[in-house]
């Protein structure tokens, strides 16, 4: 064995071992923050839509805050990336900002979730809150994600963690997808309201937020920092957006990570809840049941996928996943509109909810996709390290939540657009007014109930029709560009990840040998 293998054996890449500690305590941490911001990203909309009275008009400025905020949020992205690398403390540098975005999330989201306002008042209210949320969960999401790649750099201890994590997120979304439709709408609505319902869960999300949280603040034992952070290691903001725009493996999978996350965004963002209550009844125990085989598909991608990671290529299961989203939202198009819904809890009713329910399963599966992608992100820590001699976890792992905030503000846009296009309002300003008197005691469940059916009933053909084709042609379309982008443009595959932290590996190892030489030959010379 020549010296080159002597090196490349003795500095395989195995320096930071992943404890079960830091692997428990790092994916605990996550199941209050999706908890949170699944109430807030995914439930906002029909927070407005079903407890609020809005005109047309004021729902568009709703719509123009919140992609103006998120606008805001994304591009201010990268600056926290920069601010988290910058900080020095005993605590490190991402527990602080952890902890300050925490606290300041649960208080926004309380407030937001139970006020009274209504109209006007609300909107100006809405607008102040939804910038107060941008900054605080930035800084939680930075400083969390930005930990992540400082735990390790062997590329299957990363996919492991990342998985355990994004189970434990899944499982923090999964958990308000079942809440909020199951305890706002329908007969077990909390005190017979979706308005004292979306209180009560507000309450809860911002207590699971901070308490998770802790876990990671207290129990993650980060690599130590140096005392102090010299001028010189400063980043400005011009390194800052230099080192994105240098890293081209990033900014790709930034780009797909995007059309992804729009495409997909649509459904989660309003389109499937609205659809399901239009077509099949105003009941979020049907929202659950609908979306049961999607968790547990997506559950078991994501338990598996360490196992089929060793087995299959991570390029050959993201290409998967990418197919088996296209499939599953081509049939349920395909079931959506052959398929007659007839009167509740007959034959033909069963049957199309449940064909439509399983091609919801095999999404499920695809929605493994998104997780492929963060584990790409952070191996692109090493492709900067292996580019530019720095690794900048916090900064690069900005773009991730950059990606998700920009989406999101898109996906607001397109949703409401088919909203307003569909005429959904005309319905949902009906509902929203039983809503509030069920809550204020002026009519009773029951009533409000049976008005509420006849609300529903009344609900137009091409109004369904319209919710139906966005729903699942829009996720298609951008399915199938964010495949044809990541064929063509990303080259960190599976093999060229391994070399690059192999040479970094030996970067390393001959820099301490230089190093050790240089202390002998000072003692020597002394």
């Amino acid at each position: 064995m020549d010296s080159a293998e002597q090196k490349g054996t003795v500095c395989k890449d195995n320096p930071e071992k992943l404890t079960t500690r830091n692997l428990l305590m790092f994916s605990f941490g996550t199941f209050g923050r999706d908890f949170i911001y699944g109430l807030f990203a995914t439930h906002l909309l029909t927070f407005i839509l079903f407890t609020k009275q809005v005109t047309d008009a004021q729902f568009a400025s709703v719509t123009f805050i919140i992609i103006a905020a998120r606008l805001f949020d994304a591009f201010n992205d990268p600056i926290m990336g920069g601010i988290v690398e910058n900080t020095r403390s005993k605590w490190g540098k991402f527990k602080p900002w952890q902890l300050i975005g925490a606290i300041g999330t649960g208080a926004v989201i309380i407030s937001l979730f139970t006020n009274g306002f209504q109209g006007g008042e609300f909107i100006w209210f809405l607008a102040v809150m939804y910038f107060l949320f941008s900054i605080t969960f930035t800084m939680n999401d930075i400083s969390y994600w930005g930990m992540l790649p400082s735990l390790t750099s062997n590329e299957h201890d990363r996919s492991k963690i990342t998985s355990v994590a994004q189970l434990v997120a899944g499982a923090g979304g999964a958990l308000v997808g079942l809440l909020v439709p199951m305890f706002t709408v329908g007969a077990l609505a909390i005190k017979g309201s979706a308005v004292i319902g979306y209180k009560v869960i507000a309450v809860l999300a911002a207590i699971l937020m901070i308490a998770f949280q802790m876990f990671t603040i207290l129990g993650v034992k980060e690599k130590p920092l140096g005392a102090r952070l010299d001028k010189k290691d400063k980043l400005t903001l011009k390194q800052m957006f230099g080192t994105i725009a240098k890293n081209d493996q990033l900014l790709w999978i930034t780009v797909v990570m995007l059309i992804f996350s729009v495409g997909t965004g649509v459904v989660g963002g309003g389109l499937s809840l609205t659809y399901i209550y239009f077509e099949f009844g105003y009941n979020g125990i049907l929202l659950t049941l609908f979306g049961i085989l999607f968790a547990i598909a997506n559950v078991l991608f994501t338990v598996s996928y360490p196992l089929l990671e060793k087995k299959f290529s991570r390029t050959k299961i993201l290409y998967a996943t990418g197919i088996a989203l296209i499939t599953g939202y081509s049939l349920m198009l395909l079931f959506g509109l052959t398929l007659p819904t007839g009167e509740p809890d007959t034959i033909v009713w069963y049957t199309k909810f449940g064909v439509m329910a399983a091609a919801n399963g095999i999404i499920g599966f695809g929605q493994g996709f998104y997780m492929i992608m963060v584990i790409s992100i952070a191996n692109t820590v090493e492709y900067n390290e292996y580019k530019t001699g720095s690794r900048k976890e916090g900064l690069i792992f900005s773009l991730r939540p950059f990606t998700a905030k920009l989406s999101s503000a898109l996906v607001q846009g397109v949703v409401t657009a088919v909203y307003l296009g569909a005429g959904v309002l005309n319905y949902t300003n009906r509902i929203s007014a039983l809503e509030n008197d069920a809550a204020k005691g002026s009519v009773s469940e029951v009533v409000k109930l049976e008005q509420i059916d006849d609300i529903i009933r009344s609900v137009s053909s091409q109004s369904k029709t319209m919710l139906l084709v966005c729903l699942c042609a829009i996720p298609v379309i951008f399915m199938a560009t964010a495949l044809f982008i990541y064929k063509k443009k990303f080259i960190l595959d599976d093999k060229t990840y391994a070399n690059i932290v192999k040479e970094l590996a030996k970067r390393k190892y001959s820099a301490s040998e230089n190093s050790n030489k240089n202390e002998s030959f000072m003692d020597i010379y002394r």
